[in-house]
């Protein structure tokens, strides 16, 4: 059931309305004191558009095709403010809010789907006024709302494909994964040895639909046995996520301070270690509500006035939390008024003080039952993580003119305040990184780490071509726009040749660094690179770390870098071998050093031919491969890989409909069962 909100009234029970807008998690009536969602349009049902065409004398027309059309949905809101500088204040917040494009718009009504959309029209309002209603325009281009929960199916009874149960009332074009086997150097303890047995590597995957649309991804013609080409072969395979990952035995297969690095005046000092990369965000904080005063009576001179506080519980941190009053004032009976020249002031304690509200301005006049609303937000500190409610919450009313009492309301006890309590963060993921970067005035240093890759399994020493695929994060702290420092990665020959390298520094204030490309030793490219505390390749967020790779095939070198890409051709280097990989985490002279510079993995695989479709077993160890059948896009490890896609994809056609689906799942024929990729649809439900 729907409650439409009246603007001269405020609702009872939830203070968020129902159709409340949470545009990008946070709802406005959340950030803009005084605003509230009045109604919504736009939501229903969605109409096609058909094209038909008409065949000779044939009566009627024929379908051409059908399609649906962008969206448009209004957002009609209040917008009410005590003086005219907050009502400023307020416009101001409301247009940095909606200055977004695709933003996730979720509605109180429909908390479990979402639309995308982006404001197209923001209606104007009356001028001279402070209580305001007006309409918000969102132009959604994909009309379509989609489940907030993105689902997961894997092969359960029958191994060879996935059931689906979807439930949406539209099409849905999933996310196909496979996982191939994991395989490690070193485990996570970082003491027990493993074994790089390659067992399974693959050389393709395929998904198939039960009406045969197809998703292939690599080469299912290069097979396993006879082949033109040996199999590619992981060298090195190791991952940095525990606290413990640095062990004696990881530590054993990496010599440190003894790396080549570029510039050569670098000072290879200082040590690393395993460090927290990322802590688990605490579990969202509860809202609480609450009504702690109810049509509290005045007893002075008529007319008489009955006070109603609604509270709202909101950033629950440590220490504080955020609370957000309603108080709405209304007459005893439909005959009565209080009108100009005479003033109400409220004041409600809490948190160890008062908090001073205007309730009514002189120049206003009440009349009849109307209930007239205001509000205010206090953060209340010194709390502890265990506190659940507030006590002790006083409210009072007094005049702020001199001509009589009416109105007013003496020192009043309010109920206790539910809050929720709060848990802390904890270590999520861990890397390695400097635990000291020496010390080197007016010059980079830090620690660097050399691995020497071992010899494959025939014994022979050295890569002439090869992959090195590695995870890392880089990035200045929320506000450490003055933080310097530098990563890099070099690969080695057999002869001491610099094959191929990879420099990010930063040695300027400010957001951004510079990317440096090596080839044999010189630069090859240079170019920008964010690095703000979020950016989106090597930032805080884990979810938003991306690979990077450097490949050698023969004479080319490929960077696949921070989203930049690059290939170059370079004779020189043509018949070297990789022998060695070093990393290199910099300081530069006493500068505060970047918050976030580590290392997450680091993976080595030799291929035994000079061109990539060659290669055999297209997948090795710890491999991720997705393709998104929506756009068509194909990842390896987080990286776009459109040549792993097969000329027939059927991409259009690959989608799940409502009602139970089958997809089927294939991988090379050479590939143990005991090693078989795992296989993943991911998929959110879409409805009309």
């Amino acid at each position: 059931m729907y409650h439409f909100i009246d603007v001269t009234e405020v609702s009872e029970g939830n203070l968020l309305p129902s159709e409340a807008l949470k545009l990008n998690s946070e709802y406005i009536e959340n950030l803009i004191p005084g605003y509230r969602t009045l109604a919504v349009s736009g939501r229903e049902a969605l109409s096609p558009e058909l094209s038909t065409y008409e065949s000779g004398v044939r009566d009627g027309s024929s379908l051409l095709n059908r399609r649906y059309p962008a969206r448009t949905i209004v957002v009609k809101y209040q917008l009410m403010s005590e003086t005219s500088e907050a009502f400023r204040e307020a416009y101001n917040q409301l247009g940095k809010i909606l200055n977004v494009e695709n933003a996730e718009m979720i509605f109180n009504d429909e908390p479990d789907k979402f639309y995308i959309g982006t404001p197209s029209l923001i209606d104007e309002v009356d001028p001279g006024t402070n209580a305001v209603v007006g309409e918000i325009e969102f132009l959604c281009l994909d009309p379509f709302k989609y489940s907030v929960v993105e689902y997961e199916a894997e092969p359960s009874l029958d191994e060879s494909s996935v059931l689906i149960d979807y439930n949406g009332t539209y099409k849905s074009f999933p996310v196909l994964e496979a996982d191939f086997f994991s395989e490690k150097d070193v485990a996570d303890d970082g003491e027990t040895a493993g074994t790089l047995t390659g067992s399974g590597d693959c050389g393709y995957v395929a998904f198939f639909t039960e009406d045969e649309k197809i998703i292939q991804l690599g080469n299912p013609n290069e097979e396993d046995i006879e082949e033109a080409y040996a199999k590619s072969q992981t060298l090195m395979n190791q991952t940095f996520l525990s606290s413990t990952a640095w062990g004696t035995t990881a530590k054993s297969l990496w010599g440190v301070n003894n790396g080549t690095v570029l510039p050569t005046s670098i000072k290879q000092l200082g040590s690393v270690a395993m460090k927290v990369a990322s802590y688990t965000p605490p579990p969202s904080p509860t809202t609480t509500t609450a009504t702690i005063l109810n049509k509290a009576k005045t007893t002075v001179s008529a007319p008489t006035f009955y006070y109603t506080i609604k509270a709202k519980t909101t950033s629950r941190n440590a220490t504080s939390v955020k609370v957000s009053l309603t108080i709405t004032t209304s007459l005893g009976s439909s005959g009565s008024y209080f009108g100009r020249g005479y003033g109400l002031r409220g004041s409600v304690y809490i948190g160890g003080s008062w908090h001073n509200i205007t309730i009514k301005n002189t120049s206003s006049y009440w009349k009849g039952k109307s209930g007239h609303t205001v509000s205010m937000a206090v953060t209340v500190s010194g709390l502890s993580g265990t506190t659940s409610f507030i006590s002790g919450i006083k409210f009072k009313v007094t005049r702020t003119d001199s001509l009589g009492t009416a109105g007013t309301l003496g020192e009043t006890s309010c109920k206790s305040l539910p809050i929720s309590t709060y848990i802390a963060s904890v270590p999520e993921t861990y890397y390695l990184t400097a635990s000291s970067y020496g010390s080197a005035s007016g010059a980079w240093h830090g620690p660097s780490i050399t691995r020497t890759l071992p010899a494959d399994a025939a014994g022979d020493i050295g890569a002439q071509n090869f992959t090195l695929t590695y995870k890392q994060k880089m990035s200045i702290s929320s506000s450490g726009t003055g933080q310097l420092g530098a990563f890099q990665v070099q690969v080695v020959g057999t002869n001491g040749e610099k094959i191929a390298g990879v420099r990010i520094y930063k040695n300027t204030s400010g957001k951004s660094g510079r990317l440096v490309l090596y080839i044999d030793g010189a630069q090859v490219y240079t170019g920008s690179l964010d690095l703000s505390y979020n950016n989106k390749y090597f930032g805080a967020k884990e979810s938003s770390v991306q690979t990077s790779t450097i490949s050698k095939s023969g004479s080319k070198i490929t960077f696949s870098i921070g989203g930049v890409k690059k290939t170059f051709t370079d004779s020189g280097v043509s018949a070297a071998k990789a022998r060695k990989v070093t990393f290199t985490f910099e300081q530069y002279s006493t500068k505060s050093a970047l918050s976030y510079n580590g290392l997450y993995r680091a993976k080595f695989v030799k291929n035994n031919c000079e061109t990539e479709k060659d290669i055999p077993n297209k997948f090795s160890a710890d491999d991720v491969v997705e393709a998104d059948c929506k756009n068509g896009d194909i990842r390896l490890n987080g990286i776009l890989s459109p040549q792993l896609g097969a000329l027939g994809n059927d991409w259009e056609g690959f989608y799940l409909t409502p009602g139970l689906n089958q997809i089927g799942i294939s991988y090379s024929e050479w590939v143990p069962a005991e090693y078989a990729p795992a296989f993943k649809v991911r998929y959110r439900e879409v409805f009309l």
